[in-house]
């Protein structure tokens, strides 16, 4: 205690007088018993931020993410170096720091950053807060954000963060100091910057947080003028970009609609071309990303169930996401919503009755990992397994479903769209300028020639057309249109190389993936291994 007591106080470059030892007992037992009395007044009645302190629950989920780099490590015939060398993080920070209440009790938060490879600067990760974060599950999903960037040809390597708390459990008060200390702690270590690792939002945060994190880096950090760039999924009152906020759910309708598009290629299936209101779709998550994944699958499919943690509803004939989205809101549950069936999670008696398992064409598991296990993967009905949220399925289920003929587009790919949109952003952000202000008009007016040519010459155009050849591009439009181009060209690769090789989406995609980090690492060397 004493020496925990002298270090707190001289970083600050505070000296005490010296005293004698018979003194410096007595404070002692003093401030124990302070302590002690105060520990006795705030445990009893104190609201609980987290249901257990970290107990390594997320070392299934890394062992998963191991094992499939190590498959794809395999196929392609990698060293042990480099199989050893892309098996751990780079950099990992872990720390706690004390946080005070609302009603003025304490607690310890616990807090994560890893990085994984640094063969790409930045990195780049969201921040998730959840009473389920550990230090395993930070490391995996670093991983897979590596693969992730790669795979998209996004040039960053991969981190993660998180923040071990329920935030359903603060006040935005108490959320506020939360992610400013967070913040504060990382900008010690010097491990986030615009240049260094540049994290985004995850489950459990969004554009606000990402607003406080941006905030008090630039209070800590005036001399950087890249500052705004040390973030994405901003605000874009900040120095957002338009169209990120449904990126994620936005590319995971784009991926599993061009999928749709090349479908006759999977004719185990069944499937005809193109998505269509004849396929049906569940969706897992109601959240950011569920949510937009919703939106815009409705536009084409039928979206016939809604799973969150407290139950699902559902429609076979479909329903309204819109309406649904309003009932969620202003009830705080999407349960009880009119015109559909509800079912709550304490009336589901076993895995048989596990909404996952209800039949569809589509199954988009938008929420957390590991949620198809052993215990429930025999119960699933679907014929595409699109993974919205990070490593929703284990290792054994992938193998199982793959090898049933369920056809998994793989996370890696599928929910990468948030992080290609937030390479926008952070373009967008060194570069001081916003996409298609450069631009905007004078497009406008190339466009407004074009169609006065086709006038003068008689031939004659639609209004719709008019509209298209004479708006310039704006800042959500060529976030839209680059991401679509990504998702599809991404995919084609991926398929091209799965069709040709006999091997899953999965395995495809992570090897493609692997192979070019581990180019860049050997084009790269290693000053430490000489």
């Amino acid at each position: 205690m004493q020496q925990a007591i002298y270090r707190s106080v001289s970083r600050y470059g505070i000296h005490t007088p010296r005293i004698s030892a018979a003194a410096a007992a007595t404070c002692q037992s003093s401030l124990f018993d302070h302590q002690q009395r105060m520990f006795s007044m705030n445990t009893s009645g104190k609201k609980p931020l987290t249901s257990s302190d970290p107990h390594g629950e997320g070392k299934d989920f890394l062992n998963a993410s191991r094992k499939y780099f190590e498959k794809a490590a395999a196929v392609l015939g990698l060293s042990s170096d480099v199989v050893e060398n892309l098996s751990h993080p780079r950099v990992v920070f872990k720390f706690a720091f004390p946080f005070r209440d609302d009603n003025g009790d304490f607690h310890t938060i616990h807090g994560y950053r890893a990085q994984h490879t640094h063969h790409k600067l930045p990195c780049k990760g969201g921040i998730r807060m959840d009473e389920s974060v550990d230090l395993q599950e930070t490391i995996a999903l670093s991983m897979l954000m590596t693969w992730k960037c790669a795979v998209l040809d996004v040039p960053y390597a991969g981190a993660k963060g998180g923040i071990r708390v329920n935030p359903r459990k603060l006040s935005l008060a108490e959320k506020e100091r939360i992610i400013r200390a967070y913040t504060a702690e990382l900008c010690s270590f010097q491990a986030i910057g615009p240049a260094i690792d540049v994290p985004a939002p995850d489950m459990g945060t969004g554009a606000q947080e990402m607003a406080w994190i941006r905030d008090t880096y630039q209070l800590l950090r005036r001399d950087d003028i890249n500052a705004a760039g040390v973030v994405t999924g901003k605000p874009v009152e900040v120095g957002g970009i338009d169209g990120r906020t449904e990126a994620t759910g936005l590319g995971v309708y784009y991926g599993i609609k061009h999928l749709f598009d090349r479908i006759d290629e999977f004719p185990h299936l069944e499937l005809t071309k193109g998505l269509n209101k004849n396929n049906t779709v569940v969706i897992q998550g109601f959240g950011n990303v569920g949510y937009h994944s919703a939106k815009y699958f409705s536009q084409d499919a039928t979206v016939i169930g809604i799973i969150e943690y407290d139950g699902y509803v559902y429609d076979e004939n479909g329903l309204d996401i819109e309406k649904l989205k309003q009932h969620r809101d202003s009830t705080g549950s999407i349960c009880d919503f009119a015109g559909a069936k509800t079912v709550r999670v304490k009336d589901i008696k076993g895995p048989e009755q596990d909404p996952l398992g209800i039949k569809c064409d589509v199954l988009i598991p938008a929420a957390k990992e590991m949620v198809i296990n052993k215990r429930n993967m025999q119960y699933i009905q679907c014929k595409v397994l699109g993974e919205a949220a990070n490593g929703p399925l284990s290792f054994e289920a992938d193998e199982y479903l793959s090898n049933k003929g369920v056809v998994v587009v793989p996370d890696l790919y599928l929910n990468a769209g948030g992080v290609c949109v937030s390479y926008f952003e952070w373009l967008k952000a060194i570069n001081h300028v916003r996409w298609g202000r450069m631009t905007r008009r004078l497009d406008g007016k190339r466009g407004e020639a074009i169609v006065r040519a086709f006038a003068d010459g008689g031939l004659p155009i639609s209004d719709h057309t008019i509209q298209l050849i004479t708006q310039g591009a704006s800042e959500v439009d060529f976030a839209h249109s680059a991401l679509a181009d990504a998702m599809c060209e991404s995919l084609d690769g991926i398929i091209d190389k799965a069709l040709q090789y006999q091997i899953d989406l999965r395995t495809a995609a992570m090897t493609a993936a692997v192979s070019k980090v581990a180019k860049v690492m050997q084009l790269s060397g290693n000053v430490f291994a000489q």
